[in-house]
This record gives structure tokens, sequence and C-alpha cells, in this order.
């Protein structure tokens, strides 16, 4: 295996050399240096604490992020759909589509469990050495943990996670079972004979023996005939993933109301309204990951909204917070 040095990384990063990486290290010792902290709300959940890097920090970490993809030679498992160019939800759920049972399973406090340790022992097995990894902890690392908001979070989160990747492939495999993970959340899918509580008692205890938690508040039996969930999309039909119809129902009302009183009155008229951005944002997201419905509704919302059509939404959107699941799903 190639060794990858703190030279060869600085040079893979577009750096002149690593000093510059020993220099933000060390500034992150100081708290607040090179970063804000952002409290995300979130709903049914305590508020996401967020990094927000200012803009050298910003500079360099993007910069390390392009030197560790190709000098790690990380390749995303085919089970793995979160942060990984041209997979997503819609990839993630379509692997459960009108299964027996759906299982979904949540990794407790994903990003804080991911400290010094693991990154540099899951560099290490991809053949960085000791002190280039530890480099890249003492810059990707804040508090002891995974910086949430750093651009190299998401690919070392993979990364770390990669070795507990391939055993639950296998575990799933050896049973008959298909597995998913997405970013933090992990789903099963197979028969109602090959997943049961057995199943998940095995899940938790091979889990922990490798430093995860499952988030007991999260797991949910998800049988045939009634609510099926996957990445926020229900997937109990042979045809594909569909938003939830209570999503549904709700953008067809906030479009109704933008038609009629245009975009600014209509959030004063709404029951329950959405921002405009976050509007625009569910009108793209439905389109792409439910065609047949979204696809219409973008093409009205292009028609009320031509300003908006090009909105993106941020990173710290989640379509999951908006989402109204059933009581008993």
């Amino acid at each position: 295996m190639f060794e990858v040095d703190v030279e060869t990384l600085a040079s893979a990063s577009y750096m002149k050399s690593a000093d510059v990486l020993v220099r933000w290290g060390e500034m992150l010792l100081i708290e607040g240096l090179g970063y804000t902290r952002i409290a995300v709300p979130q709903k049914r959940r305590r508020p996401r604490e967020v990094l927000r890097p200012n803009i050298g920090l910003d500079r360099v970490l993007k910069h390390l992020r392009l030197g560790l993809a190709s000098t790690s030679g990380y390749e995303a498992p085919d089970e793995v759909h979160g942060f990984v160019q041209g997979r997503g939800t819609v990839t993630n759920a379509a692997c459960h589509l009108a299964q027996d049972v759906v299982l979904k399973v949540d990794i407790k406090d994903f990003f804080d469990s991911i400290g010094s340790e693991e990154v540099c022992s899951a560099l290490t097995r991809f053949g960085f050495t000791d002190e280039c990894a530890e480099l890249v902890a003492s810059v990707t690392l804040v508090d002891g943990k995974l910086a949430q908001g750093f651009s190299t979070s998401p690919l070392l989160s993979n990364i770390a996670f990669h070795a507990t990747d391939e055993a639950l492939a296998g575990f799933a495999h050896t049973r008959g079972v298909t597995f998913t993970r997405y970013v933090d959340d992990l789903a099963f899918s197979g028969t109602k004979d090959a997943i049961d509580d057995e199943f998940l008692e095995s899940l938790d205890v091979q889990l922990g023996n490798v430093g995860w938690r499952i988030n007991p508040a999260k797991t949910r039996f998800m049988r045939r005939g009634g609510p099926q969930f996957v990445t926020g999309l229900y997937v109990g039909d042979h045809a594909g993933a569909h938003i939830p119809r209570p999503m549904k129902e709700r953008l067809r009302r906030e479009l109704y109301f933008a038609e009629r009183f245009g975009v600014s009155d209509a959030r004063q008229r709404s029951p329950r309204p959405m921002s405009i951005e976050r509007l625009a944002g569910w009108v793209h997201y439905a389109a792409h990951a439910d065609p047949a419905f979204g696809l219409p509704l973008r093409d009205r919302w292009q028609r009320i909204a031509p300003a908006l059509d090009s909105y993106v939404p941020g990173p710290d959107w989640d379509l999951l917070d908006d989402i109204e699941f059933p009581d008993d799903w």
C-alpha cells in the first residue's frame, strides 16, 4: 500500500508545505479561533451545533478535503449513500421498496462519536503515517470530535465508518437482508423471518463491539401494510419511493395560496406557512425525488416565482424536520 506522509498530503492538497496545517491545528486549540459556533434548531430534537469556519480555515479545509480524497483512495461501498456523488436520499430509499419489513436504526451521536482515535486509526488503515493522521485530526476535530460544518467531515466520517460498513454489509448478506447507510441512518429490509428482535439484538451487539451506539428512540420496525419510510421517503410501493402524503398535501396547499394571493401574501394567509426559501427547496427536491408528483409542482412554481427557480437549499436544510410522520410509524 502506498504510504501517505505529511508532505505527500500537503502536495495533494495544493499547499506549499504541511506547515499550513500545523499552524491551523495550533490555532484551533484556542476556543473560537477560526470558526463560529452556531445552534441549528431541529424539530423533535435538541439543537444541532454546527461550526462555521472563517474564510481562511474554510479554504484550507476544502484543499485538505481534495488531498484526502485523492491520497486515501477511499471508495464508498455500494451500501453507502450519504456524502457520495451521484447518490443520496432517493437512491438510498430505492433499495428498500415493497419489503415485508424495513428496520430503521439511527447511530447515536454519530459525529460526536468520531474522535481523534477513530480518525487516526481509520486513516492509518488507508495508508497514512501516524504523523500525517495526527496532523489531519488536529485540524479537523474540535473539542475532540469531528466538527460538523467543516468540509472535511463528510469524507472523514465515511472513512471512519468504512470498516463498520463492510462488517454490516457482510452481516446483512449472510441473513439475506438488504442494508444501506445514509450518514447516521441505517436501513435494513427483507422478510419478516429475517428481520426481527433477534436481528436487532445481534446488530446492537455488533455495533457496540466497535464503539457505536444505537439510538433506541429512533429505532423503527416498519411492516408491510403500514407506514414504511427510509430517509424521509415512502418505500411501500414497488413503483418507487414517494414523498409522504402529508407533505404532498402541504405542498399543494402552499402552492395554491401562492398562486391565489402571491408568494409574499400567501405567507400571511396560510394556516401553517413555510418560508419562501424552504418551499422552493421542497419543490425542487420533490421534482427530483418523486417526479410524477414533483415535476408538475415545479412547473407551477416556475410560473409563480421565476426568480426563485434556481434556489438550492443550504447545507443546514433537513427535509426530515418538515415531514409529519404518523404517530405509530
